[in-house]
This record gives C-alpha cells, sequence and structure tokens, in this order.
C-alpha cells in the first residue's frame, strides 16, 4: 500500500468495514462524510488482523498529573471528538469529569472531549455532550485509533 493512502472503518448500517482513502489527491471530504468513519491502520483491517482491546490509562504521577493520556481521535457527523480513557470513578462522578474535560479541552486544540470508562466486562461508560454519546453508542471501543497524547 503506498504511504500516500490510509484505511478509514466506515460504518456501513451495524457493520464497521475497511475503506482505503487516497491522500495524494488534494480533495477535502470532512464536512461531506455522509457515514460515520474513524482512522485505522492496514493492521486494523478485520480480513488481516483483529484489533487490540484498548490499554489501561498510564498511572497518574506523584506530581498528581499523567505526562500521558491514552485517548482516540474521531471524527462523528462532521464533528472531531477526542475520547481520553479514565478511571471509571472519574465517569462516573459529573463534577469530577466537567472539571477534567474543561482541562483537557484546551490541551487538545479546543475540540470536543469526551471521558470514557471501563467496567470489569471492559464495557465502556461515556461521559460528555449528549448528541457524541448517542453517536459513539455505535463505535466498537477496539476500533478507535488509540494513541498515547503527552500533555503539556
Amino acid at each position: 500500500m503506498a504511504s500516500a493512502t490510509n484505511v478509514l472503518q466506515v460504518k456501513v448500517d451495524t457493520q464497521w468495514c475497511c475503506a482505503i482513502v487516497d491522500r495524494s489527491q488534494a480533495v477535502a471530504v470532512d464536512e461531506q462524510l455522509v457515514r460515520d468513519a474513524i482512522a485505522a491502520d492496514p493492521a486494523d483491517c478485520p480480513d488481516c488482523v483483529p484489533a487490540p482491546a484498548a490499554a489501561p490509562v498510564p498511572e497518574v504521577g506523584e506530581q498528581g498529573a499523567a505526562t500521558t493520556v491514552l485517548a482516540a481521535a474521531i471524527s462523528l457527523a462532521g464533528r472531531h471528538v477526542m475520547v481520553v480513557l479514565v478511571p471509571l470513578p472519574v465517569v462516573q462522578s459529573p463534577g469530577e469529569a466537567e472539571m477534567l474535560v474543561a482541562d483537557l479541552r484546551p490541551r487538545f486544540g479546543g475540540v470536543d472531549v469526551v471521558l470514557m470508562g471501563q467496567d470489569d466486562d471492559a464495557r465502556p461508560h461515556y461521559h460528555g455532550d449528549d448528541a457524541l454519546l448517542e453517536m459513539l453508542a455505535g463505535v466498537p471501543v477496539d476500533r478507535m485509533p488509540w494513541k498515547d497524547y503527552p500533555l503539556g
């Protein structure tokens, strides 16, 4: 696969399918997407290798702040969203969750931030804008493009 191409996971009905995007053509399509899509990697193709589950949240340092957070940058219905993995008790505490969202939003350039915690059976629980939460309900956690983002 050429270096100018990327893979997207595109939601078609209830299924997520691979799609190859040719980045060598200068065409802006963010506002033209008619289906939910998330950035992927060729290894994410379900026909090749199953996608890994989300990794655990990094430990909080002694100073009280983590140096990185595990998050997924996705676009839902034209809205850019950072889904940040946090301990479940943070999601379950609305006040604490709102303070964390307010702290993280400027660190991610002002995009919408949704917090995600997982219970013991890895079922996701979210905190954020209700419209985004409704859209996120159909996105498999293991298909989100998780990576470590530095906080600085």
